[in-house]
């Protein structure tokens, strides 16, 4: 769908499209609850940051039992705030977000802020491939100069590089080329050796593992790519196999992972965005007939004016 300048619509045109485009966004964090410095690990592979604020009392006096002790070197240290790397990102990008896809932009780039300055986090393939796959789902409507643009002021605004996250997205779908579900759960259970199968073992097998709504996203990518449709059901299932922990909503009484729950955001996310889509597709195809209509008045008086200069002229 080619984008329409924002001149083009009504102001009750415009704020429809906002209506149903914020909901779209919601495949997002909850909150910044627990935020904490990253982990030397993490940190020895970014860059380092120039610009921070220091940690808040109530962040560096939480009690965590193992993970206290952990990362008890860390507390009180040093964090970058999101408006850091949302400074950056419009620095790169240079010019507005087209207005239905800000917010999705927004949530994408706090979102993944938020992974990498939490201390337990630990970039593997999977998140890559959830933080590839997700902006190439929700901005393909977009023009590919504009969704490349996009993709590298995110990505520069988060301090990694887009080359490689796009190349560790391709090689995970072309790790799953021709297999199964049965080969993802031999996977989970450490039956494959390669870079993929190491990435899926290790949110099984490692205790301290975090798990992020991009690693999510790349696993539910990784669901449709094996011929798995994600929903309710199948999300059950392949929770149970990695053996992600249920809570009990205190609200619905219903108990999940979060990657259950993540699966249900997402689902409701690209109906909202399909629901943006056409929406905008109309709204072009209306504007275009508007346009057309406009020519063809104008044209027929032209011609009506062409006309009568050819009587008087006659006459």
């Amino acid at each position: 769908v080619a984008l329409i300048p924002h001149a083009m619509f009504s102001p009750k045109i415009l704020l429809a499209i906002a209506a149903v485009a914020a909901p779209a966004a919601a495949f997002a964090p909850a909150s910044s609850a627990g935020l904490q410095l990253r982990s030397a690990q993490v940190a020895a592979t970014l860059p380092a940051t120039p610009s921070l604020r220091h940690a808040s009392p109530a962040v560096s006096g939480l009690q965590m039992g193992s993970l206290a002790d952990k990362y008890e070197h860390l507390r009180g240290a040093d964090i970058e705030p999101c408006d850091k790397a949302a400074e950056r990102f419009y620095k790169l990008f240079g010019k507005p977000v087209p207005f239905v896809f800000r917010s999705a932009t927004n949530e994408i780039l706090y979102m993944s802020h938020l992974d990498l300055v939490n201390a337990q986090f630990e970039y593997d393939i999977i998140w890559g491939l959830g933080f590839y796959s997700t902006q190439d789902l929700f901005f393909q409507a977009l023009d590919e100069d504009v969704r490349n643009n996009l993709f590298q002021s995110l990505s520069g605004a988060l301090k990694l590089e887009k080359d490689s996250i796009k190349g560790d997205a391709m090689n995970v779908l072309e790790w799953a080329k021709g297999k199964t579900e049965a080969d993802v759960v031999a996977a989970f259970n450490g039956e494959d050796s390669s870079e993929v199968g190491q990435a899926l073992a290790n949110c099984k097998t490692n205790k301290d593992f975090l798990y992020t709504r991009n690693f999510g996203a790349g696993l539910i990518k990784l669901m449709q790519v094996v011929g798995v449709e994600p929903n309710s059901e199948t999300s059950k299932r392949w929770a149970d196999a990695i053996g992600f922990s249920s809570k009990t909503s205190a609200l619905t009484g219903m108990s999940m992972s979060k990657f259950e729950a993540d699966v249900g955001i997402f689902l409701s996310s690209v109906e909202k965005m399909q629901e943006i889509m056409q929406l905008y597709a109309d709204v072009e195809a209306r504007e275009k007939k508007k346009v057309a209509e406009r020519l063809a008045e104008k044209a027929a008086k032209a011609a009506e004016v062409a006309s009568a200069q050819a009587e008087a002229m006659s006459t």
